[in-house]
C-alpha cells in the first residue's frame, strides 16, 4: 500500500508539472516575442531575447490593465478583510453559544449554496443603484464582503480544536467575550483565514460577472479590463499574452507563499 501511494504521488506530481508546462511556457515564450518573431517562429521557440519588455507596456498602456490591477488589489484587501473579520465572528457566535434560531440561522446560510448568484442580481442591482453606488469601488467591495457558508465551516474546523478551557478561564479572570475574541480566539484562527483568504481571493480575484455588471469603464477590475482587451481583434496576441502572464503572476506568487495554509485550515490544525 506505502508503495502504491508513493507511486500515485510520484505520477501526480508529473501530471501536474507537465500540465503546468504545457499551458504556461507557450505563454511566457510569446509574451517575449515581437510580432515578426511571433509569425515567425513555433509556439514552443524560445524569444531571442528576454529583455524585451515592450508587450508588457502596451498591455499596461493602452490596456489600462496597470490601473485595472490597483482597482483588484484594493477592492480585495478590503473586502477579504471585511469578509474574514465577519466570518470570524459569525463562526465563533455559532460555534460557542446556544441561543433560539441558532439552528434556522445555520439553515439559512446553508441555502444560500443553493440559490445561484445571478438570480438575485434584479434585486441586487436595483439596491445597489438606490445607494447611489452603481460604478464605485463601494458596490463591488460590498458584495464581496458577506458571509459565506463555506467559510464558516472552514472556521468550524479549527473553532473545534481550540479547546473551550481557554474561554472559561479567561473569563473566571475577568475578560470579557469581544477580548477572549480579539486576544485568545482570533489569533488561533490565523490558519483558517489564510485558507480562506485563498480560496475567497483567488475566486474574487477572477470573477467576472460582478465586476462587469457594477463598474464602468473608468473602474474596472483587472479580469474585465483583460477581457475587453483581449476581445480588440486588433490587439496582437503576443501582446494579449504578456497581458495574461500580467494576471497570473501576482495570483500565483501570493499562492505559493500560502498554498501550506490551506492543508492546515482544512484539517483544522492550530499553528501560528
Amino acid at each position: 500500500m506505502a508503495r502504491e501511494t508513493k507511486l500515485f504521488k510520484i505520477v501526480r506530481y508529473i501530471f501536474l508539472t507537465l500540465s503546468c508546462i504545457f499551458v504556461l511556457v507557450p505563454l511566457v515564450f510569446m509574451a517575449f516575442k515581437t510580432g515578426a518573431e511571433y509569425s515567425s517562429t513555433g509556439v514552443l521557440e524560445a524569444p531571442k531575447s528576454w529583455l524585451n519588455f515592450y508587450n508588457f507596456a502596451y498591455a499596461i498602456r493602452v490596456g489600462h490593465l496597470g490601473k485595472a490591477l490597483v482597482n483588484t488589489v484594493i477592492i480585495l484587501g478590503i473586502s477579504l478583510t471585511i469578509q474574514i473579520l465577519f466570518t470570524t465572528m459569525v463562526s465563533y457566535v455559532l460555534h460557542r453559544f446556544d441561543f433560539r434560531g441558532k439552528k434556522l440561522i445555520m439553515t439559512l446560510f446553508t441555502l444560500t449554496m443553493f440559490i445561484p448568484v445571478v438570480t438575485t442580481q434584479t434585486v441586487v442591482f436595483q439596491i445597489i443603484y438606490k445607494l447611489g453606488l452603481v460604478s464605485t469601488r463601494l458596490s463591488v467591495i460590498l458584495l464581496y464582503s458577506g458571509v459565506g457558508i463555506v467559510g464558516i465551516y472552514i472556521m468550524f474546523n479549527i473553532l473545534s480544536s481550540i479547546p473551550k478551557d481557554l474561554d472559561e478561564a479567561a473569563l473566571l479572570d475577568g475578560a470579557s467575550y469581544f477580548s477572549i475574541y480579539g486576544k485568545i480566539v482570533l489569533p488561533l484562527m490565523k490558519p483558517a483565514c489564510t485558507t480562506l483568504l485563498i480560496l475567497n481571493g483567488i475566486g474574487t480575484y477572477n470573477d467576472f460577472y460582478i465586476p462587469n455588471l457594477y463598474l464602468r469603464k473608468d473602474v474596472q477590475t483587472f479580469t474585465v479590463a483583460l477581457y475587453k482587451f483581449f476581445g480588440n481583434t486588433a490587439t496582437p496576441f503576443e501582446i494579449v499574452a504578456a497581458a495574461i502572464l500580467l494576471g497570473i503572476i501576482p495570483i500565483g506568487i501570493v499562492f505559493l507563499f500560502l498554498q501550506k495554509y490551506i492543508y492546515y485550515g482544512l484539517a483544522g490544525a492550530v499553528k501560528s
